[in-house]
């Protein structure tokens, strides 16, 4: 790099104290109550030294802090907040919020991932579902893999991979790719390309511990027909 060159903004400089000003903002516009100062001096706290993910997650625990409501209620504001906020990577402090005070609260939580994924993507904070209650989250996500919203079946096929990058693993998936092998049939032939990337990169994390069930599967999969979804589900060859 030249002299002359500007060294690009580190990424985790998406969550920057103008950055906090504009959720500060925006909650306040949503809750007129909402402490607007003491939500910055908690966010804003040590921000240099924070990493990317830190950073948002401490966004996450201020709000959780300064609200101070009962799951539900946090949770409909935050929902009204999302619409606010203006870039889809910022917004995966939302469902960090879920994961991190939902777990208790199946039914409302799952919902609320669905919800939010449509302005930053759940695949993160569905982990610790599946890793809190594997049947119960995968049978939600094979049915978010019929949706009519693309980001919402991405998230059914994203968020249930082994190893997802910036996750942690998810033991029991990489033990038995069978497992959520009902989501991927289901995703195959996505009309949507943003899906069926991930059902690629789902295939790939399972090639890691299972490589010849993948081809198996793969030498059973019928790539000349399409699935819509909602439509019937080709079955593959075992």
């Amino acid at each position: 790099m030249s002299s002359t060159q500007e060294q690009a903004p580190a990424l985790k400089e998406i969550f920057n104290q103008q950055r906090l000003m504009h959720i500060a903002d925006a909650m306040h516009t949503v809750h007129p109550a909402f402490d607007r100062q003491g939500f910055l001096q908690r966010a804003g706290h040590g921000l240099a030294e924070l990493s990317l993910m830190q950073r948002l997650a401490r966004v996450s625990e201020s709000l959780h802090q300064v609200l101070d409501l009962d799951y539900p209620s946090s949770l409909e504001l935050l929902k009204a907040l999302a619409p606010r906020l203006n870039s889809r990577f910022v917004c995966i402090f939302l469902p960090h919020y879920v994961a991190s005070y939902g777990l208790h609260d199946f039914e409302l939580s799952m919902a609320a991932l669905k919800y939010f994924t449509g302005f930053g993507s759940s695949e993160f904070a569905v982990r610790h579902f599946l890793r809190q209650d594997c049947q119960r989250t995968l049978a939600v996500m094979h049915e978010w893999a019929t949706d009519s919203d693309e980001h919402v079946r991405r998230l059914a096929s994203e968020g249930s991979r082994p190893r997802l990058p910036w996750s942690f693993r998810l033991e029991q998936l990489q033990a038995d790719p069978q497992l959520a092998a009902p989501i991927l049939e289901r995703l195959r032939n996505d009309p949507s390309l943003y899906v069926r990337k991930s059902v690629a990169n789902h295939l790939n994390d399972i090639t890691k511990e299972h490589p010849q069930w993948v081809l198996e599967r793969l030498e059973g999969w019928p790539w000349s027909s399409r699935t819509v979804p909602g439509s019937p589900v080709m079955p593959c060859a075992a």
